[in-house]
């Protein structure tokens, strides 16, 4: 009777575990495939994640050590924008609780807003209202003089349709957000060596470098990233005493680590 039992438990967890990463791996494939732009793999990856779970969390485990913000809802609508379904983007935007979430990831919820200013501008340019008929005034008949007629009014101006785009920093740090988001570690610290030095970018661009070194540091994938990291922290300290990781975003021991810096 207990053989029976312990086969029963087994049997039902080996069904039920690959259902359970099953999701995770298709948000973690789906966030690497936004990171590269490769929005028709982001799509269906995160359908895959929404079938499996379908609630944003602020950290999950994906695999190993990887900790991510769970916004599946958010990355769909992105795929959606980005292929020019603002009808698609906007209903994934409003589902599962996702907009009361998103507010608590400004890097995120901005990105949402540039989306639905982008569609608002293209519905507005959409169903532009027709110029009015102008009508001739009626000739006066009683007058001897000739008739003088107003020529019509010039139509007006052509509608000219504005691309709304990213602002310009967020275009600036969105590689190194994608990066660090996709555990593409090595490549934020390339990267960010490519961020413009102005005061407002510095900041955002060295706790990036300096989270993605101290992750590396701690894999030991990397031997010379703890000076990496430690030099990144001091950096962004001078920039800005005052600003300190967002803990909903960092983990607990980089947040530790750049603090005791």
């Amino acid at each position: 009777m207990q053989g029976s039992r312990l086969f029963l438990i087994l049997a039902l967890a080996s069904v039920a575990a690959p259902a359970l990463a099953d999701w995770k791996q298709d948000y973690a494939r789906g966030v690497e495939a936004a990171g590269d732009g490769r929005w028709s793999d982001t799509a269906r990856y995160m359908q895959g994640a929404l079938a499996g779970n379908a609630t944003p969390e602020k950290r999950v485990r994906l695999y190993g050590q990887r900790y991510e913000v769970y916004v599946p809802q958010h990355y769909a609508g992105l795929a959606a924008w980005r292929q020019g379904d603002c009808t698609g983007a906007l209903r994934y935007w409003s589902q599962g609780g996702n907009a009361t979430f998103i507010q608590g990831f400004p890097d995120l919820a901005s990105v949402e807003q540039e989306g639905k200013s982008a569609c608002s501008s293209a519905s507005q340019v959409a169903t532009t209202e027709k110029p009015p008929v102008v009508t001739p005034p009626v000739e006066d008949r009683t007058d001897t003089r000739p008739s003088q007629v107003k020529p019509p009014p010039p139509p007006p101006p052509p509608v000219v349709e504005q691309t709304v785009q990213l602002s310009r920093d967020a275009l600036i740090l969105k590689p190194l957000v994608d990066a660090y988001l996709s555990g593409r570690y090595a490549d934020v610290i390339k990267l960010s060596a490519q961020v413009p030095p102005t005061q407002r970018l510095r900041w955002h661009m060295l706790v990036l470098r300096a989270a993605a070194a101290f992750t590396l540091a701690e894999s030991g994938a990397d031997d010379s990233a703890t000076a990496i990291a430690r030099k990144a922290v001091t950096e962004a300290r001078a920039s800005d005493a005052t600003r300190k990781p967002d803990p909903d975003y960092f983990s607990p021991r980089f947040i530790a680590f750049f603090q005791g810096g």
